[in-house]
C-alpha cells in the first residue's frame, strides 16, 4: 500500500504543469560593469500577458543553455537575449533606467565644495542615450574644467541658460559650505555661504574680490574699510558696516 501511495503522487506531479511552479522561480541579479545593476524579476515577467506564466515562450527558444559570458547591448540590439523582445514587443532597450540601478554620482571638487549628480531629476527630462556616451562615457571619466564647460563640453552642453540653468549659477550644483576663518585676537568669523547665496550671485564675489580656496595674506580691518575683501559690501550701504558691528562677525 505505501509503494501505490508514492507512485500515484509521482503519476500526480508528472501531470501537473510547470506552471504550477513559475512563481516561485528566484529573481537573478547581474553586476553590469559601469552600469549599476540589473534585477531580472520571474514573477513579473511571467505574470505578463506575452508569457503568461509559460516558461517555454524564453527557456525552449532564447536560453536554452547558460550563458558563459554575458551577453552585450549589441548583441541584445540584434535581438539576442533580452533583446529578442525588448525593443520589439516590449519596451525598448534605450529605456536604460528601467533595468538597470542608477545610481548618483559625488564629484569632489576642491574649494568649491562636492558636486553630487542625482541621475532621478535628469532621466524624467531626457534620455540616457542623451548624454551616453556622446557626453560621458558610462563608468569613470575624467574631470572637465569650468571653461570647458564653458565651451559646450559636460554638464555645459545642457547647461547654458536655455534648456537648463546656466553655469554661472554656481550654488546650483556646488554645496559650498561654511568657511571658519581664525582672527588673533579677536575671535573666529564664519562665513555663510548659504546666507549670501539667497541674496547674491557667487559671481558677484568670485573671482574678483576672493579666489578659490584660500587666500593669503588675509585682509584686514583697515583693508576692508577701504572696500576690499567683505569691506566691497559692508559699507553700511550694501550691506551693515564693518566698523562697530564687530560681534556680528566675530564670535567673541
Amino acid at each position: 500500500m505505501p509503494c501505490l501511495r508514492i507512485f500515484l503522487l509521482a503519476v500526480a506531479l508528472a501531470a501537473i504543469s510547470p506552471k504550477a511552479f513559475a512563481s516561485d522561480v528566484m529573481d537573478i541579479i547581474f553586476a553590469a560593469r559601469n552600469g549599476g545593476t540589473i534585477i531580472f524579476s520571474h514573477q513579473k515577467h511571467l505574470a505578463s500577458r506575452l508569457i503568461n506564466n509559460n516558461c517555454n515562450v524564453c527557456h525552449m527558444k532564447i536560453y536554452i543553455k547558460k550563458n558563459k559570458r554575458p551577453v552585450t547591448m549589441a548583441e541584445m540590439a540584434k535581438g539576442k537575449s533580452c533583446g529578442a523582445c525588448h525593443g520589439r514587443i516590449a519596451f525598448t532597450l534605450s529605456a536604460c533606467g528601467s533595468c538597470h540601478t542608477i545610481r548618483d554620482i559625488t564629484f569632489r571638487v576642491e574649494h568649491t565644495g562636492n558636486v553630487t549628480f542625482v541621475h532621478a531629476p535628469h532621466t524624467k527630462k531626457i534620455s540616457c542615450r542623451d548624454c551616453h556616451p556622446r557626453l560621458f562615457k558610462t563608468g569613470r571619466n575624467r574631470p572637465v574644467t569650468m571653461a570647458e564647460m564653458e565651451k559646450g563640453k559636460s554638464c555645459g552642453a545642457c547647461h547654458e541658460g536655455r534648456r537648463a540653468f546656466p553655469l554661472a549659477e554656481c550654488s546650483g550644483c556646488h554645496m559650498a559650505g561654511n568657511v571658519i576663518m581664525k582672527v588673533t585676537g579677536a575671535g573666529p568669523v564664519t562665513f555663510s555661504h548659504l546666507i549670501h547665496t539667497t541674496l547674491y550671485h557667487c559671481a558677484d564675489c568670485h573671482p574678483k574680490l576672493f579666489r578659490l580656496g584660500y587666500t593669503r595674506p588675509r585682509a584686514t580691518m583697515f583693508d576692508m574699510d577701504q572696500g576690499k575683501s567683505c569691506g566691497a559690501c559692508h559699507n553700511d550701504y550694501t550691506a551693515f558696516t564693518t566698523r562697530e558691528n564687530c560681534i556680528r562677525c566675530h564670535d567673541m
